[in-house]
């Protein structure tokens, strides 16, 4: 869903390490389990956690238990091209 303000979509499994340069990004666990890299930290996600990604921070999941799944808003709106991925 893209609105006025921001960008959200629901997302499963992992993603490679990146970065968004023009977006804030909130993910919101809402099924499994696993954990996620937050700049330099790991950290457990289970159903609940809310975690808040400034633009600029690495970020990336890795499931453990499989299942994972989490709603994704980005604000403001996120273009297409603003994942930039980090070795």
């Amino acid at each position: 869903v893209v609105d006025d303000g921001m960008t959200l979509a629901v997302q499963m499994g992992t993603a490679f390490k990146h970065q968004h340069m023009t977006a804030d990004e909130i993910q919101i666990v809402i099924a499994g389990s696993g954990t996620e890299w937050l700049g330099t930290d790991q950290i457990a996600l289970k159903p609940g956690t809310l975690v808040v990604i400034p633009r600029g921070t690495t970020h990336a999941g890795l499931v453990d238990n499989g299942g994972l799944k989490f709603v994704s808003i980005k604000t403001p709106p996120q273009d297409p091209s603003d994942v930039h991925p980090v070795p």
